[in-house]
């Protein structure tokens, strides 16, 4: 479903954008040859646009703690990738490519790399992880990846999916448990999904760029699973109560990894659990850290380490 929302938007957007050149090059006397241009620049000059809104409020409400706090070049860096990634993301993988196995069929996997679930988060899809699933297959990692769906539902009616892909993946592949590597509101739905009792299946969980916490920009999105995730939520509190309740004999791992520069996830440095292992990144947007290469390395290392190397050292 969220592939073809995203393939109605994209039609939409491209529509505008011919309709728009068309004018520009009417208004201007600009050569036929400029049409293509200018309808593929106004579009990215338009969402580039909004993801620099999304920075100026995240670096409003900005928490950084520690003694070398980001710079403005770190935020124009974040920016700029972020612009990129977003334009690879929703108009070309999750548009044209979510209907696709994120791996190809028949690729032989290591009986000793754990098997990896890969969740993503809040209006996506499973296209976003093509580059990172393409890494783990290529270290032995058996790799799904699922669709959480409805785009707009409840996080909680998520747990169902995650169930029966997890159950999938093992039986896939005989091993005990499996890890999630999970993005943005993906990191939320594996905790209700783990809340339920099923943390045996799971070894490690690793959430790039979650709102533990929740974020203040949630207040400008819709839909349930949005509401959810606004900064402090009733849904949140809750979750985190219930975690506690639970014990952490009954919680797998979690390495949390961020980005000072989060243009969705904001404030940035109270998205954290407890008992987990924190990375911090510099001058990476919000989707950026599903593709970035210093992110991807640091999964794979995670991936390899023992349980007892994954956890923060007292």
């Amino acid at each position: 479903m969220i592939a073809r929302i995203q393939q109605a938007l994209l039609g939409a957007q491209l529509l505008i954008s011919a309709l728009l050149a068309g004018w520009f090059m009417h208004r201007l006397t600009l050569p036929p040859a400029a049409a293509v241009p200018l309808a593929l620049i106004i579009p990215f000059m338009v969402q580039s646009g909004l993801i620099a809104a999304e920075c100026l409020i995240a670096w409003w409400i900005r928490d950084e703690p520690g003694p070398a706090p980001s710079s403005a070049g770190d935020w124009i860096q974040a920016w700029w990738k972020e612009s990129l990634c977003a334009w690879r993301t929703f108009n070309f993988a999750q548009p044209l490519l979510g209907h696709l196995p994120v791996v190809r069929a028949g690729i032989a996997s290591d009986p000793g790399a754990v098997p990896v679930l890969l969740v993503h988060g809040f209006f996506c899809n499973r296209a976003l992880w093509r580059p990172m699933a393409r890494a783990l297959a290529a270290r032995g990692h058996a790799v799904d990846a699922i669709d959480l769906e409805p785009a707009f539902g409840s996080i909680d009616a998520y747990t169902g999916k995650i169930d029966a892909a997890v159950a999938a993946l093992r039986d896939r592949t005989g091993a005990a448990r499996v890890a999630l590597v999970c993005h943005s509101m993906g990191g939320l739905a594996a905790r209700a999904w783990l809340r339920t009792g099923t943390g045996a299946q799971v070894c490690k969980v690793i959430t790039l760029g979650t709102p533990h916490r929740g974020t203040v920009l949630a207040a400008l999105g819709h839909g349930r699973n949005v509401r959810q995730m606004r900064w402090d939520s009733q849904w949140l509190q809750q979750l985190a109560l219930d975690e506690v309740a639970q014990g952490p004999q009954h919680t797998p791992d979690y390495l949390v990894i961020r980005t000072w520069q989060d243009n969705i996830v904001a404030p940035q440095s109270t998205q954290t659990l407890p008992r987990a292992t924190i990375r911090s990144f510099r001058g990476l947007g919000h989707v950026g850290l599903v593709y970035d290469l210093a992110v991807r390395d640091t999964v794979l290392l995670a991936l390899q380490l023992p349980e007892s190397a994954f956890r923060p050292q007292k």
